[in-house]
């Protein structure tokens, strides 16, 4: 097996751009009448419903890792999640424990982490045992053989 291709810092924050500004629009367009219709019906009831959004937007990046291994971003940019051992998918215990840490990564530790180590690994990663790799581009054999 040839050694894996690391993602670099940029393609990992055009990712991250992309999966955010999806959720974004989908605020500003949909969940925000949500909210204000909460609100109306009380400061506790638009309470929860904002961190519900919260909710779903980290729900969003454990599912898709865990399912698929890559979000809408990370699909755009050619990028997947893998368990370090790079033979399995990651466990949704892996994909949680790499989101909450998204967090704390925001704040220049994760880009520092991704542009010093050599597997590219943000503290997310460090902490659930995984990497984002760039996808091998398919041939079309392997396309036809449904791989």
């Amino acid at each position: 097996m040839a050694d894996p291709n690391y993602a670099g810092f940029w393609r990992r924050c055009l990712a991250s751009l992309l999966d955010n500004v999806v959720w974004i629009l989908f605020y500003f367009w949909i969940y925000a009448a949500i909210v204000l219709g909460a609100f109306a019906a009380g400061d506790t009831a638009g309470v929860v419903a904002v961190l519900a959004y919260f909710s779903l937007w980290f729900n969003y990046f454990a599912f898709c890792e865990w399912r698929w291994g890559q979000t809408i971003g990370k699909n755009a940019t050619g990028i997947e999640v893998r368990s370090m051992d790079l033979s399995h998918r990651l466990t949704f215990g892996q994909a949680s424990i790499r989101n909450l840490l998204r967090l704390v990564d925001f704040f220049v530790i994760g880009e520092l982490l991704i542009a010093t180590r050599e597997r590219r690994q943000r503290l997310g990663d460090l902490a659930a045992k995984t990497v984002v790799l760039r996808r091998a581009p398919q041939t079309a054999a392997t396309e036809r053989a449904g791989a």
